[in-house]
Parts: structure tokens; sequence; C-alpha cells
């Protein structure tokens, strides 16, 4: 059994991958701001085989979350930075503080908290960030999208810088951009449009990568995406 710490994990695909988590028999310490969603998480629970520990707490208050974690568990086999902020807005109309606020959820908080919980990383674990195949170079891009675009960008170089820095400690770490999948937050970035799958779908690929990936990738950025958007 493995300990597996999800951020935003009250909806979406990080309710789901939680849900596979438990499913396989792990320990899951499940984060998020909407006490309704980690309910459901709960009454999930009562039909699998893993334990869940739910916190309702903003991930980007980073102190009292990793007090929080470390109150449910002494070690975190696997982190996931799922929580993201999100803000579709006409690039003119932008302001430091819209900039600012998706950069502290979508950038700094991720990076603390890896550094808040690390020396409770064991050899062998793996930080997985939930990135956006908006924020891949190259990649096609979408007015209005510019804030969350660019702070995937920089959390998907985070990935790649941390994968350096805790080489040493034998902890891997990587991202996942992913495309188009039914969250809420894609029918607010896409209104009207059909996704390429569905959160549930998506889940079942992030969960086997954060599980299998550390003893063979690390360092990456992987797109998962069937259509665009």
């Amino acid at each position: 059994m493995k300990t597996i710490v999800i951020t935003g994990a009250s909806r979406g695909i990080g309710w789901h991958t939680a849900q596979q988590a438990l499913a396989q028999g792990h320990h899951v310490v499940a984060i998020a701001r909407q006490q309704a969603g980690l309910e459901q998480l709960g009454a999930y629970t009562r039909k699998a085989p893993g334990r869940l520990s739910t916190l309702c707490q903003d991930c980007s208050e980073v102190a009292p979350t990793r007090n929080a974690i470390l109150e449910k568990t002494d070690q975190v086999d696997i982190l996931i930075h799922n929580a993201a902020a999100f803000l579709k807005k006409e690039w003119q109309a932008l302001t430091t503080e819209d900039m600012e606020q998706l950069y502290r959820v979508n950038v700094i908080t991720p990076l603390r908290l890896s550094q808040a919980l690390v020396d409770h990383i064991p050899k062998g674990g793996h930080i997985l960030h939930i990135g956006s195949v908006g924020g891949v170079a190259g990649s096609l891009k979408f007015p209005g999208l510019l804030p969350y675009s660019v702070s995937k960008g920089a959390l998907h170089i985070l990935s790649e810088c941390l994968a350096v820095e805790l080489a040493d400690r034998g902890i891997t770490v990587n991202a996942l951009a992913l495309g188009s999948s039914a969250t809420e937050m894609f029918k607010a970035a896409f209104p009207g449009q059909e996704a390429g799958s569905t959160p549930e779908e998506m889940s079942q690929y992030v969960w086997q990568f954060a599980l299998n990936a550390p003893s063979a990738v690390n360092g990456q950025v992987h797109t998962v995406s069937s259509q665009v958007p």
C-alpha cells in the first residue's frame, strides 16, 4: 500500500484519480476546498479496499496543509499537484492581481508544498504535476486563455527543474499536459464544445502514470490529448 496525496480532489480528474487509487487498496490523502466532493469520495470509500483521509483545506496555505497532511501520514509516496486556478479573460483586461493569483495557485503552491513535504517522500517517490496542453510550446492557443496557459507552461518547466534538484534523493518529478476532458474547467473555457474524454477516462491514465512512471520516466512533460481543444 502506498500513500497518495492529491490536491484538488473534490471533483473532476482529481476526484476520479483518488477513486482509482482507493480501488487498488492505497491510502489517499485527498485535499480540496469543497467539503461536498470530499464527502462523496468518502461515500465511495465504503466500496473500496483503500483508506481515505480528507482535508478540507486551501493548499495554497502551505504550512497548515503540510501539518494537516503529516497528521494523517508520515510518508508520501506519490504527490499529485492537481489543484488549479482558472481564468478566461481578454488579454488587455488582465491585471497584475489576475496573473499573481494564477501563478500563486498553479506554480508557487506546487513548489512550496513539495518543499514542505520533500523530507517525507522516500527514494522512489513521485511528484506529478497536472499541467495542460495549452502550456506546451508550439501547441494551439486560444483567445482568453493566456493566464492559464502561461501558468501551466511555467508548471511544466518547474517539473523539469525539480527533477534535477531531486535526482540525488531518488525522487522522480514529471508533468502531464492534459488535453480536453469534460471537466467544469473545460466547459468554462470552451462552452458548448464536446471534450475528447471524460474525467474518469483521463484519471485512469493519470493514476497509472503516477503509479508506474518512476521506474522509467523522470523530468518529462507528457502530452495526453486526443483532440484540440
